[in-house]
């Protein structure tokens, strides 16, 4: 029998001698009640007779849920983020929004759709996550979370920052979605303006991070 706490033991034993004080057969029990006496459970013959016989329910069997059969939200996630490995927000259909872009070209410039953050943006999106985040390469990422790169998996952002000035939109910033992960430490990504300038939508399914000098890689998870 698993340890139970002293509190518990002492209101067990107060139940039980309620129960048999008050019972018109309190005089067959003159005997203590002792339980969990040095990790044993141990009960007095007469205490023993008085339950022998009475219907008590069994147990009720365990049951098990699978998070992907609830349509119910929990903390604020549906059944789908829940499985998308700690994104909030529905991965599969953003990796899908991405993907059906590829081959396409946007218009680039400041706050049109072909840069590479409004693209990454409009596939998370896409997929339910809340990006409200704007401004700067840093302040973008308001209400996500940094991911350690031994944990970047599909469905995270990754942001080229320029190390001194990370939230300055200087040239070598980047942005992209992963979109897998492959067995040799490289990933599959989609990613947009890239050459820049081009606003084209493209893959790449053996990608490495590869920021420019004085930049570095962060990933970022919603």
């Amino acid at each position: 029998m698993i340890g139970v706490g002293k509190t518990a033991i002492v209101g067990t034993v107060a139940m039980l001698s309620f129960a048999l004080t008050s019972s018109p057969l309190s005089a067959q029990a003159a005997e203590p009640v002792v339980m969990m006496q040095d990790g044993g459970d141990y009960w007095s013959a007469s205490a023993k007779s008085m339950v022998q016989g009475l219907d008590i329910p069994a147990a009720p069997a365990a049951v098990s849920l699978k998070i992907d059969e609830l349509d119910l939200a929990i903390d604020g996630s549906t059944a789908a983020e829940l499985n998308s490995g700690g994104h909030r927000f529905d991965v599969a259909a953003t990796i899908a929004a991405a993907r059906s872009e590829i081959g396409m070209s946007m218009p680039t410039g400041w706050d049109m759709p072909g840069e590479c953050i409004a693209g990454a943006k409009r596939w998370i999106v896409a997929g339910g996550g809340a990006w409200t985040g704007s401004g700067t390469p840093v302040a973008n990422y308001d209400g996500a979370t940094r991911v350690d790169w031994a944990d970047v998996s599909a469905g995270d952002i990754i942001q080229y920052t320029n190390i001194q000035a990370p939230s300055a939109w200087a040239t070598g910033v980047h942005t992209l979605l992963i979109t897998g992960t492959n067995g040799d430490g490289s990933f599959q990504i989609v990613e947009q303006n890239n050459p820049g300038g081009s606003g084209l939508v493209s893959a790449n399914d053996n990608w490495r991070p590869t920021p420019p000098d004085g930049f570095e890689a962060v990933a970022w998870r919603f």
